[in-house]
């Protein structure tokens, strides 16, 4: 195979070999991957307990250096995707979920925006049809247009890619690693470099695997201090604007923070998010915007809402 492909895809695991067999699945049936060496698989074992070994030596035995598989010594945590990504040769980086499967034929998708993106080298952002104009591409010129378009669809490390030159010259790449949100701050730094523009590709590519269970970590700590707070620093920095953080701030709470409320409540075998100190984060950021209010109001029609659909049934 050759020493640089055109895409590393690159997966940070963690005791996920069944949904991780899936995920390499998907990928390695695709005629692209078998046919060309313009894709290579790397795969950052974060010290799983389970048969993830077996699984990557059984596809690593099939394709050969297509594939490479690395463990670490210990549980790494968030640093395990500037792990990963360091295993890659190709000239673009692109993060994967090892839960994730993608759609037949949708590696070409991936291939073409590196190839659009490549002549100005524009950061790429893959929203998987989340933009709601139904546009296979869209551009945005700077940080605050970004943010308007994608919101915390951001946060989503599938989404994620970088050019290996940039991920080669990035410094401190892992500074935001504590917040679990390290993908973001990358993300959001190369795009506020000057004369940079982002090609958001909007196509269907991926999907994430039904988990029979999901969480590990606090969804408001991370979704409502943190991301917040990056949005703030970017603010501080003229990269956004009042307007846009205050639009943005709304949207995280009607459409994210409510929504995933409710499913946990609805499902908590299934949702194991730690909540601790949940109404505090919340009204600490929210206090004082108009949007609390009305997210209380809408919350609780939901409640309502899902009372009576109860006693229907019943």
């Amino acid at each position: 195979m050759k020493n640089n492909p055109i895409l590393s895809i690159c997966i940070p695991t963690y005791n996920r070999a069944e949904y991780l067999d899936q995920t390499l699945y998907s990928i390695t049936n695709q005629k692209i991957f078998q046919e060309t060496n313009d894709i290579e698989i790397v795969i950052s074992d974060n010290c799983s307990e389970d048969n993830t070994r077996e699984i990557c030596e059984r596809f690593t035995k099939k394709y050969g250096d297509k594939i490479r598989y690395y463990r670490n010594n210990e549980n790494i945590r968030d640093k395990n995707y500037e792990k990963v990504l360091s295993y890659g040769n190709g000239r673009f980086l692109k993060l994967n979920n090892d839960t994730l499967i993608h759609y037949r034929n949708t590696l070409e998708r991936i291939i073409e925006a590196v190839n659009r993106a490549s002549a100005n080298n524009d950061v790429i952002f893959f929203s998987n049809g989340t933009i709601k104009e139904g546009l296979q591409f869209y551009y945005c010129n700077n940080l605050d247009e970004f943010v308007k378009q994608v919101s915390f669809y951001s946060t989503w490390i599938a989404c994620f890619g970088i050019w290996k030159q940039d991920f080669d010259s990035l410094k401190d790449f892992n500074r935001s690693a504590k917040l679990q949100l390290v993908q973001v701050d990358v993300l959001f730094r190369l795009i506020s470099a000057p004369e940079r523009k982002v090609l958001v590709e909007n196509s269907r590519i991926f999907e994430p695997a039904e988990l029979v269970t999901k969480g590990g970590y606090n969804l408001y700590q991370v979704f409502v201090t943190n991301y917040l707070g990056i949005l703030e620093e970017y603010r501080a920095l003229n990269k956004i604007t009042r307007r846009t953080l205050f639009n943005e701030k709304s949207k995280l709470l009607i459409y994210f923070i409510i929504p995933w409320s409710l499913n946990i409540m609805k499902n908590p075998k299934k949702f194991r998010f730690d909540k601790d100190g949940a109404l505090i984060i919340v009204l600490k950021e929210y206090l004082f915007h108009p949007i609390l209010y009305f997210g209380f109001i809408y919350f609780l029609l939901k409640l309502i809402l899902k009372f009576f659909k109860v006693l229907v049934i019943k």
